[in-house]
């Protein structure tokens, strides 16, 4: 009798799966705007509130979500971001204020605002909204609210004391700093905290002459 082994007759299973990034669309802040907000966040860790805090060199200010993304779309994105950013030349911003969100109720997201500069940016966002809406992805229902995130809190641990430490800081500035580029984040979860890599940068205004 002849047996076949069954390691000879093993087949690996025929799929047709796509892999996929988590991607996100962002303006980065200068390292010295990035410093000053580090230092208030510190003092902010007074409150002993229960808060995921952002590291310093992940400081970015996210225009578009767009989530799970297939690598298919990848140039699609890229030269729509391209196009994006030909229509808008570069400006300033000012980073000032601090707060959170919900306004009341149980704080969720603590967050440092954007005074000078603010229309250049919600106009920028709402350019790259359009944008990727026509490659498909759903607009945002809320309105692009311009803020930079710097902490999560987790549970209502201290969240009291760190809403009336950041009511203290309503109007604090923090610096101001150029914004020239799009710039195509893949963000990576991990246990040490979200890992973000620069995809693509789309400088502003190329196709203004600046």
């Amino acid at each position: 009798m002849n047996h076949q082994s069954p390691v000879t007759n093993f087949q690996l299973p025929i799929t047709n799966h796509k892999t996929s990034m988590r991607l996100f669309i962002a303006v980065d802040i200068s390292e010295e705007v990035g410093a000053a907000v580090a230092a208030l966040a510190t003092r902010l860790r007074q409150a002993n509130a229960d808060v995921g805090w952002v590291k310093p060199e992940n400081f970015h200010l996210t225009l578009k979500f767009l989530g799970e993304t297939p690598d298919g779309q990848l140039g699609d994105i890229k030269a729509a971001l391209d196009l994006t950013a030909t229509a808008r030349g570069a400006f300033e911003m000012e980073m000032r204020g601090m707060g959170c969100f919900p306004d009341r109720g149980a704080p969720r997201v603590v967050w440092v605002g954007v005074g000078a500069g603010r229309d250049a940016l919600t106009a920028l966002a709402h350019d790259v909204e359009s944008a990727m809406e026509g490659l498909g992805f759903a607009r945002e229902r809320r309105e692009f609210a311009a803020h930079l995130t710097i902490g999560r809190v987790r549970s209502p641990r201290g969240a009291e004391r760190l809403r009336h430490l950041l009511e203290a800081e309503a109007d604090t500035g923090f610096g101001r700093c150029g914004v020239d580029a799009l710039r195509l984040y893949k963000s990576t979860l991990s246990p040490g905290g979200s890992i973000y890599e620069v995809l693509h940068e789309a400088k502003l205004g190329q196709g203004q002459g600046t």
